[in-house]
């Protein structure tokens, strides 16, 4: 069964709704965003299990007008995740549904979308999305001798939670997608470490831990947060715990996903092996593209990061007693087939921490872009609760 992303209500007076929905169930909308070609306006409540769209007219020539002209107020669609928008409307004309567009459209939360006509579907609008990679620009904010990239979404008068990409990663390109998922609960801070996605190399190409914890932490004053929960993939996760070894009072609650503190010289060879270039373009250039892609400074980062790793291993010991008694509450994921941090190195981390709780999930790359979205995000929910 598909995932139940939002269930659509056409309205007419869309203040009188926010209020109502306030008074009803003590929430009002996290974000409001105008699609234009459909000349509509929509505000998402968090539903937890699905989002709630109102959906506001904004011209007498809007399909909503129509709807409302027609129909009143009310339920106006259902709307199921889909990872290949273009692949269900192919698989859906072989089933004979009439759709009501040739191929998919931009709407609104960055989805593309499109929708069965209601006559095939006992009078209910369905309407299939997908989310696409995010276009997000970042905030460019001077740090040391250069600039660092933060992006931020949702409200501000909810917990922060800042989060934190792996080693030749980026914001856009891979924590983007869950900020997406926490987005509709919590105010959620992406920041790009040193060399990565927008934010400038170190003046001298030297790449360290605290380095890139006082990246995180110049991320939380950049959009003036005091403190907040933080989530780290990979070595996003030994940041995280390096900022609340660093400044404890700026952590809140942490999550590390993929973890890993020992590092043995094969451990740092088989990441560099992953980090050659030149072995990747030859091995799969359209990979090589999109990840020199992500990054402002390619040529400059990917020596520095095999320069950084292959330094782990003398640091290891000192890492796992110095920041495996970081006392914050946490949260390990590991995956259970994860080809390059197995499974046992984040159970020992979570034996070493002094207050944290261990879950595995499914999954058989080292990649953030293949984790099951909604599980992870089901289980920082919880987390970042007390739950």
């Amino acid at each position: 069964m598909l995932r139940l992303e939002h269930v659509g209500v056409a309205v007419k007076d869309i203040e009188a709704v926010i209020d109502c929905f306030q008074e009803l169930l003590g929430a009002r909308p996290y974000k409001a965003e105008t699609v234009t070609d459909q000349q509509v306006r929509t505000h998402f409540l968090n539903g937890k299990s699905a989002k709630l769209e109102l959906l506001e007219a904004l011209g007498p020539d809007s399909p909503v007008q129509k709807f409302l002209d027609n129909q009143g107020e009310g339920l106006h669609h259902l709307a199921f995740e889909v990872e290949d928008a273009t692949a269900t409307m192919a698989r859906l004309r072989e089933a004979d549904f009439t759709l009501l567009s040739e191929t998919p459209q931009s709407g609104a939360d960055e989805k593309q979308i499109f929708f069965v006509h209601p006559k095939e579907t006992h009078g209910v609008l369905v309407e299939f999305c997908e989310s696409t990679a995010s276009d997000w620009s970042p905030t460019r904010v001077p740090h040391r001798d250069g600039q660092l990239g933060v992006y931020e979404r949702g409200r501000r008068d909810r917990p922060s939670v800042l989060l934190l990409h792996g080693a030749a990663g980026s914001t856009r390109a891979d924590t983007a997608p869950v900020m997406r998922r926490l987005e509709p609960s919590f105010h959620v801070i992406g920041v790009d470490l040193s060399g990565h996605g927008a934010s400038s190399l170190p003046p001298d190409d030297t790449l360290t831990l605290d380095r890139f914890a006082q990246d995180a932490l110049a991320g939380l004053d950049a959009v003036d947060v005091s403190s907040a929960h933080v989530f780290g993939f990979s070595l996003g996760a030994s940041v995280a715990l390096q900022a609340a070894h660093t400044a404890p009072n700026r952590v809140d609650r942490l999550a590390l996903l993929s973890p890993n503190l020992v590092w043995t010289e094969a451990l740092a060879d088989a990441m560099n092996t992953r980090l050659n270039l030149e072995t990747l373009r030859e091995r799969d250039p359209g990979r090589a593209d999109a990840l020199l892609n992500q990054h402002e400074h390619p040529d400059q980062l990917f020596p520095a990061l095999r320069s950084f790793i292959a330094r782990l291993p003398e640091k290891s010991e000192t890492a796992m007693n110095t920041l495996g008694a970081v006392a914050h509450p946490t949260l390990v994921t590991a995956m259970d087939e994860d080809p390059l941090f197995p499974l046992d190195g984040a159970q020992s981390l979570h034996r070493q921490l002094p207050h944290a709780r261990l879950s595995v999930i499914p999954g058989s790359q080292h990649s953030l872009r293949t984790v099951p979205l909604s599980v992870l995000s089901t289980l920082l929910q919880h987390h970042y609760a007390g739950e």
